[in-house]
């Protein structure tokens, strides 16, 4: 799961032009940069590790060039450059444009999330900006996703919560209606007996 300095790091890197960089190579800059709580690094420590991974990549993509190399290569067409705007991006790295793209709206995602949403965002024969908007669209379709199972459980909840409430209240009514049955009855027959007791004592009297 993505940790607070990764996703700090990354995004500050994401926006000076960076990206690309592997779970190590986060892991080596927070190292470089003496960060032990990875959910709670300093502003200090954040400067020193993307400014770690910053040097880190310029210097793999410094290779020497020779003049003779440079007019022997023959220079790239239209067609070429405009392919090369086309290449397929890397899986990994739209994995890391989700994540970033994730902290930028406030969103928190497993790791297994993120690679979910970047495994729906098509890669291929599109131009940067096309494929981060995907990004957004997939991120924002994902949060709508969330919220629909939200509202779902609370639905159920509601769901379960009424019939209780309506079952409940139909055992209280029928345990007082069972209540004033058996008062009824009771009172029916002391009545009774007390009517019986009465002739009783009138035909006595009738007599003596």
């Amino acid at each position: 799961m993505s940790n607070k300095f990764t996703n700090n790091v990354r995004t500050r890197l994401y926006k000076q032009g960076y990206q690309g960089f592997t779970k190590e190579e986060f892991t080596e800059a927070a190292y470089a940069a003496e960060c032990d709580d990875l959910d709670n690094p300093t502003k200090e420590q954040l400067t020193q590790a993307v400014n770690y991974l910053i040097e880190k990549q310029s210097t793999k993509l410094a290779v020497p060039v020779t003049l003779s190399e440079l007019e022997t290569q023959p220079p790239l067409d239209e067609e070429v450059i405009e392919e090369s705007k086309l290449a397929t991006i890397p899986q990994s790295q739209v994995g890391e444009m989700v994540a970033t793209k994730a902290a930028e709206l406030g969103m928190v995602l497993s790791e297994a999330q993120v690679c979910d949403i970047a495994d729906s965002v098509d890669s291929s024969a599109s131009t940067f900006d096309e494929i981060l908007s995907d990004v957004e669209t997939a991120l924002l379709a994902y949060a709508d996703y969330s919220a629909n199972q939200v509202d779902a459980k609370i639905q159920q909840t509601l769901t379960r919560v009424e019939e209780r409430v309506v079952n409940r209240h139909e055992q209280s009514r029928d345990k007082l209606a069972q209540g004033l049955t058996g008062i009824s009855a009771a009172l029916e027959e002391s009545r009774t007996q007390t009517k019986s007791q009465l002739k009783g004592i009138l035909s006595r009297l009738r007599v003596g």
